[in-house]
Order: structure tokens, then C-alpha cells, then sequence
């Protein structure tokens, strides 16, 4: 469940944590891990922690990693198969470890991750793989997690690792855990571009930090933002058709990664004259979506922007759940 929902008591002991430790050795579950889009991102003041305020709109998507768990012989311990970030260097394999280290247990299992999301493209594919495992390791070894759990050791893992926790809309705010559940219109007709450019997210932000900007006192340039997130809201709130939400699309992120790699400018423009109601890049970059009226136009659009590779995607919607493999997507990373 969101975040905002979750009850204000303690975290449980880890004995009261009931769980079976002894998955059938020939049991596999397998856990899609969908990639998101940034309607909106908002960037605020720096926190006493040294992250940005945020407030972002984001929707889950199509287009997704397959994670799938399998146990592993007794006292192996944990193993990720990853083409892209294997073993511990994965967010997958953080994400177990945080669980091990709160519940004081280890977990004799084997991740694998297929992979279609691409890394480092501002569409939370590593992210998305950490919540999969976590939902995967629950499942294999049936545990029973309290959500305030579950979402601790999300948190602890990266800032949008719970935001994959939910399906659905959400706004993420604070420095992007903090969440609460949106209804928008449906359904959403996105065409992703993906130029192959890839972005750290830290650099991304030190580069937001370094942009020339209005000076203004602490106070005032809170307010700025703040007022900001109300039009936000209050657009979100009213909007009726897929259509409407074009006039809130927009990523502070984007100005600074463009004054430095001005292709992604230009991707925004060529799927605009696509056909585009509105474009913007996603998250940290480097990708970049545009929404589109219809299934066929954006389609059309994804055939125009070669040679640039473009997915064509839709939301997703509580009732589709993150968890069943059979999403639709781009063929796996190689």
C-alpha cells in the first residue's frame, strides 16, 4: 500500500515475522518488475540530508524486468544473475540483504533477473528489480511481512524502490518515499525513447544544483515550490481525459541534462512532430517519453523515431498488479 496508509507503530520483531523455511526445492516464482514514467518532477530546496525535495507524479508501465526466484541449496546463501549488474552490485541483492539484516536470517536463494528495462535511463528499471525481489523472496519462503516492513526495507534501499511496492499512480514526494495513491484518467497511450545515453542520477542532480537560478531567501524559494505542487495537484485532480494532463508534463531535470547532451531536446521535438500531446524526459533521463491520444498514433510514432529505439506503453492499474510475468515488452537486454 502507499506509504501514506501505512500505521504510525513500530516495525515488528523479527520473531514475529512468521515464515516457512523450507521452500520445495523445485519452486520458482516469478515477479515483473515494470518500469515508470515521470509525468511531473518537481525539484525542490535542498533537505538537512542533502536530497532534494521532490514531488513527482509517477505511473507504472509495461514494459518490465522479469524476476524470477528459485531456492538455493541449503548454506549457499544468495546469488543474482543480472546481464547488466550482477551479484551484489544489483539494488535486487541490497534489497534482500536489508530484509536478512532486519529479520536476523539468511535466505539460501537465486535471483534472476531478465532484463528490458534499460539501466540508467531515468525509468527506475534497478529500482523496480529491488521491489520485485523483496515481493519474490516474501513469496518464496512465505513469509507473512507487515507492509510497514516491507516498505522500511524498500526505503532503505533506494528512494523509488517503494514506489514499486503499489501498482498504480502515485505522487512521491519528500525525497520520493513519502507516497500517496492518484486517480488519473485512462488509459495512457506513451511512446519512450530511448537515445542509449546513460545518465548517473547524482550527476544529474549536482548538475541541477550548478544551473544558474533566481536568487531568493530559503523561505521564498520554499514557497515557489510549494505553490508549484498545489497547480500540480490541483491539474491532476481535475483532469478528465488522458489529453489533459499534456499541460503538466514537464521535468525540472531536463533543463541541465540538456544544456549538456542537447540530443535529448531533440528527441522531445521528433516525438512532438509525431504527433506528441506533450514530451518530456523521465526521471533522471536519459530517455524520453511523449503522450499521445491513441493507441495507433503512437504506435505510428514509434516507427517514426527510428533509428532511435522507442517502446510503446501503457499504464498500469492496481487491478493489472505488478506481479504477473506476462507483460508486454521490448525483447530482453542483451
Amino acid at each position: 500500500m502507499p506509504a501514506e496508509a501505512l500505521s504510525p507503530d513500530e516495525a515488528p520483531r523479527p520473531d514475529a515475522v512468521s515464515h516457512d523455511e523450507t521452500p520445495l526445492p523445485d519452486a520458482v516464482v516469478e515477479v515483473a518488475a515494470p518500469a515508470k514514467v515521470n509525468l511531473s518532477l518537481l525539484v525542490g530546496p535542498l533537505r538537512s540530508d542533502g536530497f532534494h525535495e521532490v514531488f513527482t507524479a509517477m505511473v507504472p508501465v509495461t514494459l518490465a524486468d522479469l524476476v524470477t526466484a528459485r531456492p538455493a541449496p541449503s548454506g549457499a546463501g544468495l546469488t543474482v544473475e543480472c546481464a547488466v549488474a550482477p551479484g551484489e552490485d544489483n539494488l535486487a541483492a541490497r534489497a534482500v540483504r536489508e530484509l536478512e539484516r532486519r529479520l536476523e536470517r539468511t535466505f539460501d536463494v537465486q535471483l534472476s533477473i531478465t532484463k528490458r528495462v534499460p539501466a540508467a535511463a531515468g525509468l527506475g528499471g534497478g529500482s523496480s528489480d529491488a521491489a520485485a525481489a523483496l515481493t519474490a523472496v516474501e513469496r518464496l519462503f512465505a513469509l507473512d511481512l507487515p507492509a510497514r516492513l516491507r516498505y522500511e526495507v524498500a526505503g532503505a534501499v533506494g528512494s523509488d524502490v517503494p514506489f514499486f511496492l503499489w501498482p498504480g499512480p502515485q505522487l512521491a514526494m519528500g525525497r520520493g518515499t513519502v507516497l500517496k495513491e492518484i486517480e488519473l484518467p485512462e488509459p495512457l497511450h506513451v511512446v519512450i525513447g530511448l537515445p542509449g545515453l546513460a545518465l548517473p542520477t547524482a550527476d544529474v542532480y549536482r548538475w541541477f544544483s550548478e544551473r544558474p537560478a533566481p536568487k531568493r531567501a530559503a523561505l521564498a524559494e520554499r514557497e515557489v515550490f510549494v505553490g508549484r505542487t498545489q497547480r500540480l495537484v490541483a491539474g491532476l485532480a481535475a483532469a478528465r481525459r488522458p489529453r489533459d494532463l499534456a499541460a503538466f508534463i514537464e521535468n525540472d531535470l531536463e533543463a541541465p541534462v540538456v544544456a549538456r547532451h542537447p540530443l535529448i531536446a531533440e528527441l522531445g521535438q521528433r516525438l512532438r512532430g509525431a504527433g506528441a500531446l506533450a514530451a518530456a524526459m523521465s526521471g533522471s533521463g536519459s530517455s524520453v517519453f511523449g503522450l499521445f491520444a491513441s493507441a495507433a498514433r503512437a504506435q505510428r510514432a514509434c516507427a517514426a523515431l527510428a533509428p532511435t529505439a522507442a517502446v510503446y506503453v501503457t499504464d498500469l492499474r492496481p487491478g493489472d498488479g505488478p506481479s504477473a510475468p506476462s507483460l508486454p515488452g521490448s525483447p530482453p537486454v542483451k
